[in-house]
């Protein structure tokens, strides 16, 4: 019988400290450092580090966001769900199955996540936003911000996964960040998902309640 590690803390461990050593991580003190470690130990794969993008002020945005309970408006149920939401005061907004929603996109015949960002206006504020599954969700979004109207986010993770729009919705925002006034993380090429923005959430939670790893 093959021998294997069978406590789970242990299993963390070595992963953790597996990552830093192939990749250079060494300083756990690093905010940035402790948000890309928790991104690979939850999509299983070293590319994500290569790959991450994180804009200037992006985490202390997002940090600042927390300290202030700010909303946190998720673009999919699949993103809400991997949020560690005992660390939160308040639940994750998700309206991309309201009835509402689902009508009117079938009446504008638009993707349902495209209504759905256009039911966020009364959330979006200073809120952090999380999309990691409809690149369309991501595309109105910068859209509405372009055209003053939505309020801005304190912060976007926005990281939809796959081919179609997905990458140049993501290149999109890392060029234009500054322009449109909104810090991001995001991801190049075809990586992301819903693990992924919620791995990146639940990063800035963990530095927010000063848990390190």
């Amino acid at each position: 019988m093959i021998k294997y590690e069978r406590d789970p803390k242990l299993i963390q461990q070595s992963s953790i400290a597996s990552i830093r050593e192939i990749h250079d991580l060494s300083d756990p003190h690093i905010p940035e450092q402790q948000l890309l470690i928790r991104m690979v130990l939850a999509y299983g794969d070293d590319l994500v580090i290569p790959n991450a993008r994180i804009s200037d002020n992006a985490i202390e945005a997002g940090l600042l966001a927390l300290k202030k309970n700010a909303n946190i408006v998720c673009d999919s149920g699949m993103v809400t769900e991997g949020i560690k939401q005992q660390y939160l005061k308040k639940e994750p907004i998700c309206l991309i199955d309201r009835p509402n929603v689902i009508s009117q996109a079938k009446s504008k015949k638009l993707t349902r996540a495209m209504v759905s960002v256009e039911n966020w206006k009364r959330f979006t504020e200073g809120s952090i936003v999380l999309i990691g599954n409809e690149a369309t969700a991501l595309l109105r979004l910068m859209e509405l911000i372009e055209q003053e109207e939505i309020n801005k986010p304190a912060l976007i993770i926005g990281m939809p996964r796959g081919y179609t729009g997905a990458t140049d919705a993501k290149q999109y925002l890392w060029k234009n960040s500054a322009q449109l006034g909104v810090p991001c993380i995001t991801m190049d090429g075809t990586m992301g998902g819903s693990t992924l923005a919620a791995a990146a959430m639940n990063g800035l939670i963990y530095l927010h309640q000063g848990i390190l790893i």
